[in-house]
């Protein structure tokens, strides 16, 4: 390809990357904190019998997160039958109710309406509803609503066929939720916090398994029809940095035979960019130089940075003393066990007085550590 039209192909490379980058600052991010619930790295098989223990604790308007009917209330609007009245003291929560050997997840009764949940999370529905129904019409309640709670929309024929046949209704923690965060906040400031902390956790933990949530569609729907351009936009960073690297070990490598004849073999050049030196005396604490270039716009080599560092906060007592009444004006980072005292930033590639620099640390440390 002629000169002309590689630079004239890399422009309009550049003009894409530029509007994808600014369309993507445009997308919703949610930066959001893994919930509790997923550290615990909770079995599958068991998180369901999770979940309806939860939803049981939550669902009494009795017991200490002081949420009293949120949840009940937030259900009953979400299946359009808020003309039922209930007094709360008389609302018992049934878990593993059972149904001719089986067990039905969750039971909310009250003499004024009674509600089955069957709670479906990871696992596919196969479960007997036929003697669910049976059981719940034995409570002999007029308002009997029978529910099937899943974090994924039910699309499966034959478990949509399950559900119509007897009488369920299917809906999906997001859209209760959705109900219930929109209700929460007269519920607040009765509310035990350390309870309604918990809530958001569990309402987080279920929504991040779905892989429809809401909450990322915009974002979702970006990388979707994105994919393509930000492999490629990818791969040509990773290109780029990879020659920046190049380059940056091969200038290391110059510098490390350089200053090695200058000084002591003992030089390293750690993953062959950070070059450094700590084979002073081994009797003392462990003090060494720690160097490498950081790019610039516009040079693979715009900045080369020195510290004088101990690699644990204990070895560097013994010459914190000495190296900072000599820099007074230095800046000196404490991070992780490690001290970096900052020496210098030379820029452009200046050999010179790089060399000069790594010559005269090192005199300075053998000195103070002899």
């Amino acid at each position: 390809m002629p000169p002309i039209l590689r630079q004239e192909k890399q422009n309009m490379n550049i003009e894409l990357a530029l509007k994808l980058l600014n369309d993507f600052k445009k997308v919703p991010k949610n930066n959001i904190d893994t919930p509790f619930l997923e550290l615990c790295s909770y079995p599958k098989r068991r998180f369901e019998e999770i979940c309806s223990r939860i939803l049981c604790f939550y669902f009494n308007p009795r017991k200490e997160h002081r949420l009293k009917d949120l949840f009940i209330s937030s259900l009953l609007e979400l299946l359009g039958k808020t003309d039922i009245s209930y007094q709360e003291e008389q609302i018992k929560i049934i878990t593993e109710d059972n149904a001719d050997g089986k067990r039905i997840d969750l039971v909310i009764y009250s003499p004024d309406f009674i509600i089955g949940i069957e709670n479906k999370i990871t696992a596919s529905l196969y479960n007997p509803l036929d003697s669910y129904k049976k059981r719940l019409q034995e409570y002999n309640i007029e308002n009997t609503i029978k529910l099937v709670l899943s974090v994924e929309k039910i699309t499966k024929k034959e478990e949509c066929d399950l559900i119509k046949n007897n009488g369920f209704i299917a809906i999906t923690y997001s859209e209760f939720f959705e109900t219930l965060k929109r209700n929460i906040g007269g519920y607040i400031s009765t509310s035990n916090q350390k309870y309604l902390i918990q809530l958001y956790d569990f309402i987080q933990t279920l929504e991040n398994m779905n892989p429809l949530n809401p909450a990322d569609k915009k974002l979702s729907e970006f990388f979707f029809d994105n994919s393509s351009q930000i492999d490629e936009l990818i791969l040509v960073h990773e290109n780029y940095k990879e020659r920046i690297r190049r380059i940056q070990r091969d200038k290391i490598s110059e510098l490390k035979e350089q200053i090695s004849i200058k000084t002591d073999k003992e030089w390293w050049a750690w993953q062959g960019w950070d070059l450094g030196f700590d084979s002073f005396n081994k009797d003392k604490p462990r003090i060494g130089i720690e160097s490498s270039f950081k790019n610039t716009r516009t040079n693979a080599l715009g900045e080369f940075r020195i510290y004088i560092t101990t690699w644990n906060l204990k070895d560097w007592v013994p010459y914190e003393k000495t190296l900072m009444q000599k820099f007074p004006n230095n800046f000196l980072d404490k991070v992780n066990n490690r001290v970096y005292l900052h020496m210098d930033v030379i820029l452009d590639q200046n050999d010179d007085l790089i060399l000069e620099k790594l010559y005269e640390y090192f005199n300075l440390l053998v000195k103070i550590t002899e």
